[in-house]
């Protein structure tokens, strides 16, 4: 059972550089797939590419699905992660 939800970046410089690289960093602990949704584009969370090709920014939403163990704990993980105001 897979588990999504839409967050949205605090962080002035948004998904980019150091945030992205601790946000692969947190999926690539996760023992499941990550999958980043911004405006219809989905992108693999463990892909440093694929989020920077996304130029999510400070203010917007994506939707963050997670499939695999223990998702709630690493939704609320990734929650803190992008909730974070650098």
């Amino acid at each position: 059972m897979s588990l999504s939800k839409d967050l949205t970046v605090k962080a002035s410089v948004g998904l980019h550089a150091r945030p992205a690289a601790e946000f692969v960093k947190l999926a690539q602990q996760f023992n499941g797939t990550v999958t980043i949704d911004k405006n219809g584009i989905e992108v693999d969370g463990k892909s440093m590419i694929g989020i920077l090709k996304l130029a999510i920014k400070q203010g917007e939403t994506f939707q963050l699905t997670i499939d695999g163990e223990d998702e709630e704990t690493f939704m609320k993980q990734f929650e803190e992660l992008v909730n974070k105001d650098d």
